[in-house]
C-alpha cells in the first residue's frame, strides 16, 4: 500500500496528455449539461432557412448577411448533423476544443522553452469567461471551425519560416486554411495584422539582429497580406451586400470624414473594452449570488468548483515541466504582453470597423465580439501572474482556482440555457396542441418576449420551423410572424385593433400581414400557467389579467385561423423528439380547442379523464374551458361544485367564474335549468 501511494505522489502526466486535459476541461464546464441543451437565438435562423428551404435558404441567408461563402461550411454541417440539438452541441465543443489545441501548438512552437507558461495560456483560453454564448452551437460551431482553421494558418505560417526547406508547402496550407476563415466569417479579420508580430517570435531562432529579423517577417507576411487584400476588395468594393447598411464599414467612414473625430470614438471606447475583456469578465467567477447555497443548482456548481480546482491541481502538481533558465523565465512574460496586447486589440478590429463596441452592447450578446482577442487577454493574464506571483506553488493554487471558479461560472450560465431550452420545448408543444395548423399570413402576438434567451424574430424563426414543410416552404417568405404588443407597437395598440399592415424582415426572410389577422397569446409558465390563446369571447374575462395594450385587441381576434387539422409536425417529433405528456396543459390545450370549435361533449370528456388522472391547476382562467362544457352539456351540478371550488382560487377568480356563466346564460337566455342552477350559484357566490 505504501509503496502505491509512492507511485502515486510520483507519478508525472506525460506532455500527450495536455490535449486531453483541455478536453477534460471543457467537458467540466460544458459537458455536464449537453444532452439538455437545444436551440437559441440565431440557431433558429439556420435551422429554419435549412429545414424549410434547404441548401439554398442557408446561401439567401448568408448572402444578405454579408459572408455567402460561408453558407458551404454551414450547408455540409447540416449534412452532417442533421438537426439534433445534441450532435450540434458535441461538434461545437469538439470545434472549440480543436482551436484550443492548435494555438497551444503555436504557443509550443513560439516558445519552445516554456511548456509550463504556454500550457497555462491554452488552458484560461479554454475556459476564458468572457465567451458567453457556446451553447448556441449551430451558430457558433461555424466560428469555432473559423477560428481553428485561423489557428492552422498560423500554425502551417510558421512551420513555414522554422522549416525553410518545406517553405513553399506549408506557405501554401497556411494561405489556404487562412482563406477558408476569412470566407467563413469576419470574427479574426483583425487578426490578420497580427501575422508579423507572431512571425517576429517565429524567427527568434533564425535572425537576432532586430532589423534583419524584421525584415524578414514582413517578407513572410507579403503573401497572406495580398491575399487579405483581394478579400477586402472584394468584400467592400465588388460585393453588394442586399440590405442597406448590413456589415458596412462604419467606423472607416467616419475617420474619412473627421480623423479627429473618429480616432477619439476609438480612444474613448478602447480602454473600457479591454478591461471588459482582461478585467471585468472574471467578475463573473465570484458573482456572489452564485453562492447563495440554498439554490439547489449553486449547490451543485460549488461542488464542480471544488472537486475541479482540486483536480487542476493535482494535475499541475504532476506535470513534467521542465523549468527554463532565469533569464528565459523572465524574458517570457514580457514578450507574453507583447503579443497578448497586440491580439487583443487587433482582434477588435472587425466589430470596431461596424461600429460596433463592446462595452455599449448587451453584456451578453457582445461576448462574440471578443473571441478573436480571448487567447491575448489569456497572455496577459498568465503574463502578469508570472511577474506578480513568485512563488511557484502560490501561482498553481491561484490557477487552479481560477480554472475552478471558470468551470463554475460556465455551468451556471450553461444550466440558464437548459431552463431556457426545457421552456421553449414546453411552449412548442403546447402550441402545437393548441394551434395544430395556421392560416399562412397570421401574426402571433404577445405582450412582450415570451422565451428566455431568444427574442422575436428567433421566436418567429421557431414557429415558422414548427410548421413548416421540409425543403417546400417559399422562398424568402415567412408564413408567420411573432410581435410584441407593447415594444412592436407602442402608441397604436388601439389602431391594431382597427386593422394595420405588419411588416418583418430579417435578412432574405420578409413576412407580409395584416393585424386583423392574428392571433393573441400568453405563455407564463413560470406564473404556473399553460398557453393561452385568445378567443373574442375572453374579453370581458381577460379584463382580470390583460395589459392595457393588449385588451382592447381580443374582441377583434379571429379564432378561425387555428385550423383544427391533426397533422404532424415532423419537426417536433422525429427531429427534436419531442412527445406531449398528458398533463394538466396537455388537456387545457385540448380542451380549449374543442372548446374554440364548439365541440362541448369532447371538453367534457377532457375533463373526466383530468378528473381520472387527479391532475389540477392554481389558475381558475385554466378551468373556464371546462366549467362551460359542464354548462353547455346541462350538467350543472358538476359546473358549480367546480365553480365554487375554482372561485376560492383568488380574489379575481369569483368575478372571473361568475362573467362565463353570465355570459353562457346571455346565450342561453330561456334555458331554465341553467337559470335556476345560476341563481343556486349566485347565493353562494357574490357575484358582481
Amino acid at each position: 500500500m505504501r509503496e502505491r501511494f509512492s507511485a502515486i505522489l510520483k507519478f508525472r502526466f506525460p506532455t500527450w496528455s495536455i490535449p486531453l486535459a483541455f478536453l477534460a476541461a471543457l467537458m467540466l464546464a460544458f459537458g455536464l449539461l449537453l444532452p439538455d441543451l437545444g436551440f437559441y437565438q440565431d440557431d433558429w435562423i439556420f435551422v429554419y432557412n435549412h429545414y424549410a428551404l434547404g441548401p439554398q435558404g442557408i446561401w439567401d441567408f448568408m448572402y444578405y448577411d454579408g459572408t455567402p461563402f460561408a453558407s458551404i461550411l454551414n450547408n455540409a454541417q447540416f449534412a452532417l448533423l442533421g438537426y439534433s440539438p445534441l450532435a450540434w452541441q458535441v461538434a461545437s465543443l469538439l470545434a472549440r476544443w480543436l482551436t484550443v489545441v492548435v494555438f497551444w501548438l503555436i504557443l509550443r512552437r513560439l516558445w519552445p522553452a516554456h511548456p509550463r507558461e504556454t500550457f497555462f495560456v491554452a488552458l484560461i483560453f479554454a475556459l476564458h469567461p468572457f465567451f458567453t454564448l457556446q451553447p448556441m452551437a449551430v451558430t457558433f460551431s461555424q466560428v469555432w471551425v473559423a477560428y481553428f482553421s485561423f489557428g492552422l494558418s498560423l500554425y502551417c505560417m510558421i512551420l513555414s519560416v522554422q522549416h525553410p526547406e518545406r517553405d513553399w508547402l506549408y506557405t501554401a496550407l497556411s494561405i489556404l486554411a487562412g482563406a477558408f476563415n476569412i470566407l467563413s466569417g469576419e470574427y479574426f479579420a483583425g487578426l490578420e495584422f497580427a501575422r508579423p508580430v507572431f512571425l517576429w517570435f517565429a524567427l527568434a531562432g533564425r535572425q537576432r539582429k532586430p532589423k534583419e529579423r524584421l525584415l524578414l517577417s514582413l517578407r513572410y507576411w507579403l503573401p497572406y497580406l495580398l491575399a487579405f487584400g483581394i478579400y477586402i476588395y472584394w468584400r467592400f468594393f465588388v460585393y453588394q451586400v442586399p440590405i442597406e447598411n448590413r456589415n458596412q464599414p462604419v467606423l472607416v467612414e467616419a475617420l474619412l470624414r473627421n480623423p479627429l473625430e473618429g480616432l477619439w470614438l476609438i480612444l474613448v471606447n478602447l480602454l473600457p473594452d479591454t478591461l471588459l475583456i482582461v478585467v471585468s469578465s472574471w467578475y463573473a467567477v465570484l458573482d456572489p449570488g452564485a453562492f447563495d447555497l440554498t439554490v439547489r443548482a449553486n449547490q451543485f456548481a460549488f461542488l464542480l468548483v471544488l472537486s475541479s480546482a482540486t483536480l487542476a491541481f493535482y494535475y499541475f502538481s504532476r506535470q513534467s515541466f521542465s523549468e527554463s533558465d532565469e533569464g528565459l523565465r523572465v524574458r517570457w512574460p514580457r514578450e507574453a504582453l507583447v503579443l497578448g496586447s497586440v491580439i487583443l486589440l487587433f482582434g477588435l478590429i472587425p466589430p470596431y470597423v461596424g461600429g460596433l463596441f463592446l462595452n455599449a452592447k448587451n453584456p451578453l450578446w457582445n461576448s462574440r465580439f471578443g473571441m478573436a482577442s480571448m487567447l491575448g487577454a489569456s497572455m496577459v493574464v498568465i503574463a502578469l501572474l508570472e511577474l506578480l506571483v513568485t512563488s511557484p506553488r502560490a501561482r498553481l493554487v491561484l490557477l487552479a482556482a481560477l480554472f475552478g471558479l471558470s468551470v463554475g461560472w460556465h455551468f451556471r450560465y450553461t444550466n440558464d440555457f437548459r431552463l431556457a431550452w426545457r421552456k421553449q420545448v414546453n411552449f412548442y408543444r403546447q402550441l402545437t396542441l393548441r394551434i395544430p395548423q395556421l392560416t399562412p399570413g397570421t401574426a402571433l402576438v404577445a405582450d412582450g418576449e415570451v422565451l428566455y434567451l431568444m427574442g422575436d424574430y428567433p421566436t418567429a424563426y421557431a414557429i415558422n420551423t414548427l410548421y413548416a414543410r421540409p425543403r417546400s416552404e417559399k422562398p424568402r417568405r415567412a408564413r408567420y410572424w411573432f410581435f410584441r404588443m407593447a415594444n412592436d407597437f407602442g402608441r397604436n395598440y388601439r389602431q391594431f385593433g382597427e386593422g394595420m399592415r405588419l411588416s418583418a424582415q430579417h435578412r432574405s426572410i420578409v413576412f407580409e400581414g395584416n393585424s386583423l389577422q392574428a392571433v393573441l397569446f400568453a405563455f407564463e409558465p413560470e406564473q404556473g400557467q399553460c398557453l393561452r390563446v385568445y378567443r373574442p369571447q375572453d374579453a370581458l374575462i381577460a379584463s382580470y389579467f390583460l395589459s392595457v395594450w393588449m385588451l382592447p385587441n381580443v374582441p377583434g381576434v379571429r379564432p378561425e385561423l387555428i385550423l383544427p387539422s391533426a397533422a404532424p409536425h415532423p419537426f417536433l417529433v422525429e427531429q427534436l423528439g419531442v412527445e406531449s405528456p398528458k398533463d394538466w396543459c396537455y388537456f387545457y390545450q385540448k380542451a380549449d380547442l374543442a372548446r374554440q370549435n364548439g365541440d362541448w361533449q369532447a371538453v367534457a370528456r377532457y375533463w373526466r379523464e383530468v378528473q381520472q388522472s387527479g391532475l389540477n391547476s392554481k389558475e381558475a382562467f385554466e378551468y373556464l374551458p371546462f366549467i362551460e362544457a359542464l354548462l353547455r352539456e346541462a350538467d350543472f351540478e358538476q359546473a358549480r361544485d367546480l365553480s365554487l371550488h375554482v372561485s376560492t382560487f383568488a380574489l379575481r377568480a369569483g368575478p372571473m367564474v361568475c362573467d362565463l356563466w353570465k355570459q353562457v346564460l346571455q346565450e342561453n337566455p330561456n334555458h331554465d335549468g341553467l337559470e335556476q342552477a345560476f341563481a343556486q350559484f349566485q347565493q353562494e357566490v357574490e357575484c358582481p
